[in-house]
């Protein structure tokens, strides 16, 4: 039997699961957090790109809010080197979502760290400053809107007794 190189982690992400779900499947979010051009087509059986195509593959889970699964294979790698198999299951989290990732069938131990490695560099912790970002972004415009509307004026005409 061949060895079957695993890389396995569990992250939080500060998002629902259905956001987190959206950023990982959206070309505009994957772009926005990714720096790079994604695909990843609705339905198994669909085209996976991610990194500006230097990762393609095939999905083979499509559950929105719940699980995303894809085969992965970077251009690097030799043509004859099957694709890696990658599993990702989102449950709720008190702070938002835990991102449970199992990334199997590297040709090596080797690879499966130095990808892991990678999940973290970029993917998790860019989707993390996305969604940090995301908020930011609204508690500042709530705090505008607010401060506008506190200091609008009412400006009156002095009456003329």
């Amino acid at each position: 039997m061949a060895d079957n190189f695993t890389f396995k982690t569990t992250y939080v992400v500060y998002a629902t699961p259905q956001e987190v779900f959206e950023a990982l499947t959206d070309s505009g979010i994957i772009a926005a957090w990714g720096g790079g051009i994604g695909i990843v087509e609705n339905k198994v059986g669909g085209h996976f790109e991610w990194f500006d195509g230097d990762v393609q593959g095939e999905v083979t889970a499509y559950n929105p809010g719940q699980e995303l699964g894809f085969s992965w294979k970077p251009v690097e790698w030799d043509k004859r080197t099957k694709s890696s198999q990658v599993n990702i299951k989102l449950k709720t989290h008190s702070a938002g979502t835990d991102f449970v990732l199992v990334h199997s069938d590297f040709p090596s131990q080797d690879i499966a760290d130095r990808s892991g490695n990678g999940w973290i560099d970029f993917v998790l912790d860019p989707l993390n400053d996305y969604f940090v970002t995301q908020k930011e972004m609204k508690q500042s415009d709530r705090k505008s809107t607010r401060l506008n509307s506190s200091h609008s004026s009412v400006s009156r005409m002095p009456s003329s007794a």
